[in-house]
């Protein structure tokens, strides 16, 4: 659990030190958001951003971009599966509410974690992907599970660390607009990279350091 906790400290230190591009790209993500049927796509270019701030030397606003409309069809059909797979699980929530008895009980117990479940797998999704040399959704999306069950304190404090951000984004709705989808991509992104690292299977840290790419200070002016 303490090693979840350091990864999401390093994401929140990788996150300030490029802040200035994540807040405009987070910008970006709220709007894309909106619609819903984009809001995948939009998430899929804040990990692409954040894989390439902590993956690569230099980063720019075309890196969301990039993200976003490579992973635009597909990422509509995620939305229509998430669209579904929670209006199911609301509907049978709100159906069985007023039962009593331990088996209701149970039922609710496991829609509880299957919403969790859905979360968190979600969560790791994007990261794995574009750690994949082969990416696929149904590879990231297996390698996601498996991340989950060999790693259930470091995903607990995951979780409560999400949870942390979403309520202090909700107390305070302008950390939605500048700063939640860039902090919890930065988040994730460390936390799978560190996971990766522990199995052996990407290189230890090296020391390389993250420049801006010349052409995101244009967008600036």
């Amino acid at each position: 659990m303490i090693a979840g906790l350091r990864a999401v400290w390093r994401g929140l230190k990788h996150f300030n030190q490029a802040g200035h591009l994540y807040i405009w790209c987070n910008i970006a993500w709220i709007l894309l958001t909106l619609p819903v049927l984009t809001a995948p796509a939009a998430w899929a270019g804040m990990i692409r951003l954040s894989w390439t701030i902590q993956r690569q030397p230099t980063a720019g606003w075309s890196d969301f971009w990039q993200g976003f409309r490579e992973n635009l069809k597909r990422g509509v059909v995620i939305a229509l599966a998430n669209v579904a797979y929670f209006a199911v699980l609301a509907i049978n929530w709100t159906s069985y509410a007023p039962a009593q008895g331990f088996i209701f009980d149970v039922l609710r117990g496991m829609w509880l974690l299957m919403t969790v479940l859905m979360i968190v797998v979600q969560l790791y999704i994007g990261p794995l992907y574009y750690a994949m040399d082969h990416p696929t959704l149904r590879g990231a999306l297996r390698n996601a599970l498996v991340m989950v069950l060999l790693n259930p304190l470091f995903t607990l404090a995951l979780l409560v660390c999400v949870a942390i951000i979403a309520v202090l984004s909700t107390l305070l709705p302008v950390i939605w607009m500048l700063v939640t989808g860039g902090a919890l991509a930065a988040v994730m992104t460390t936390a799978v990279i560190d996971r990766l690292r522990a199995a052996g299977i990407l290189p230890p840290e090296d020391p390389a350091s993250y420049v801006v790419d010349p052409s995101f200070d244009d967008v600036l002016g």
